[in-house]
């Protein structure tokens, strides 16, 4: 004999649905009470603010947990939408995201299969990579500048003796002799 089994859905009781209604209102209208008395007395509007803010508005004396107000989405909303703090933050937080750098999808598939130590032997080639470079940086650096002294003690001595040539075509019976 084969025995039937029925299951019965546990179906919550009226009673707590309407418990769960009233306490989903009771946080908007205290969230809707303090920022109004926030930014009636000129107060930064923070969730910990709203929260003590609570306390005042609530006849249990206990106000409302900032869990409470961000868990119940038009109490958030209407955080959100007062908050300059919170405001802030996300402008921050967009800031950041963009400011992330985009990795073209070829790059990111040729290091994907390469294990971690095949990508630390990387990275340390090329800091010897760069300090090769630097190193040869300097010294190009160095052979520049003394490029730019020879030129220049050139163009000196250039100058003298063009000095010297067109003082001796002025005065002819003038003997020009160069200084080492």
């Amino acid at each position: 004999m084969v025995k039937a089994s029925f299951t019965k859905k546990h179906v919550p009781p009226v009673a707590f649905s309407e418990h769960r209604r009233t306490a989903f209102e009771r946080t908007v209208q205290l969230t809707q009470k303090a920022l109004s008395q926030l930014q009636a007395q000129g107060k930064t509007v923070t969730l910990s603010a709203v929260s003590e803010a609570t306390r005042a508005f609530d006849d249990k004396g206990k106000g409302l947990e900032p869990n409470t107000i961000l868990r119940n989405p038009k109490a958030a909303a209407l955080f959100r939408q007062q908050s300059p703090a919170y405001q802030q933050r996300q402008t921050k937080t967009r800031q950041a995201k963009r400011k992330r750098p985009t990795i073209d999808s070829k790059v990111r598939a040729t290091y994907r299969g390469l294990r971690p130590t095949d990508l630390i032997a990387m990275i340390e080639d090329l800091k010897t990579q760069i300090v090769a470079l630097k190193a040869q940086q300097q010294h190009l650096q160095v052979d520049r500048d003394e490029a730019h002294r020879l030129c220049a003690q050139a163009l000196q001595q250039n100058t003298r003796q063009l000095a010297m040539l067109t003082q001796s075509t002025n005065d002819p019976g003038t003997v020009v002799r160069e200084k080492p």
